[in-house]
């Protein structure tokens, strides 16, 4: 079962594989919640390749085709034989869209699967009857399909290479967290700003603690991350305001009755009773 999380982690995610695959921006188009005919159903990310003689030499879409659906799957939520099979009808049901039989007879089309942690269970069931390559850390290839797939498993990629997608996790570090950073201020474009802001907002708020402690210190965030991270600057310091009003308002509170208790001690000692 999929557990209930008030972080828009699918957004984020969205905008991770924009940045991780910005240099090729000029050949990709990206498709958020691609809707599937008329059916209540959505693809995450719909990415087309516009021309099919580009080669993406990043290693999570290096097998990208003209048409690529990726299925993000948050921190904590389950993948299992269904997920999979899920995100195969996906691809099936996008080429039945195909206008042209001959286009849809031609495989143009990958399936992805992207999650946090490795689905164990789930890749040793395709190994039955399927070949699973682990093609790098972090990437399974699918074999044997209907159309090439991947699970991609964020947990296990390399960070330096990845840092977008590897930020989207509960689990983030000091040191991971000051790469993101630094990586946020490298970027030129808007539209790369633009993402970034969406990726550290989704990774402040599930590293929430850390984020207030790095805040708090301060000293290491340059001006151009402070006005990245406005939102949230303003945000923590709300919450940290209010935290400290209610310490102060408990200690107030706990002084009033210290003085209340000495009050009462001196009656009953003028009274000779004994406590």
């Amino acid at each position: 079962m999929e557990i209930q999380d008030n972080i828009q982690w699918h957004p984020a995610f969205c905008s991770a594989v924009e940045l991780e695959l910005r240099e090729y921006k000029d050949y990709l188009t990206y498709e958020r919640e691609h809707n599937l005919g008329r059916m209540p159903l959505k693809i995450d990310l719909l990415i087309i390749k516009k021309r099919p003689d580009i080669i993406i030499r990043k290693d999570i879409a290096d097998f990208f085709l003209g048409n690529n659906i990726l299925e993000y799957k948050s921190p904590g939520d389950d993948v299992n034989a269904g997920t999979f099979f899920k995100a195969l009808s996906y691809a099936c049901l996008y080429k039945a869209e195909e206008t042209g039989v001959r286009d849809i007879c031609n495989v143009d089309t990958t399936v992805s699967i992207v999650r946090e942690e490795k689905p164990v269970k789930l890749l040793g069931q395709l190994g039955e009857k399927y070949t699973v390559t682990k093609k790098k850390a972090g990437i399974y290839r699918i074999e044997g399909m209907l159309f090439p797939m991947q699970i991609i498993v964020t947990g296990e990629l390399d960070k330096e290479s990845h840092i977008w997608v590897t930020s989207l996790t509960r689990a983030l570090s000091r040191k991971d967290a000051q790469e993101l950073l630094d990586n946020c201020a490298g970027l030129g474009s808007d539209e790369d700003r633009k993402n970034a802001d969406s990726v550290v907002n989704v990774a402040s708020e599930a590293n929430i603690e850390l984020f207030k402690k790095m805040i708090q210190e301060g000293d290491q965030m340059c001006e151009e991350l402070k006005e990245l991270l406005a939102p949230e600057i303003v945000e923590f310091k709300i919450r940290l305001a209010e935290q400290n009003a209610q310490l102060a308002d408990k200690d107030a509170k706990l002084a009033d009755n210290a003085v209340e208790i000495a009050k009462l001690k001196k009656l009953l000692a003028e009274a000779g009773i004994k406590e």
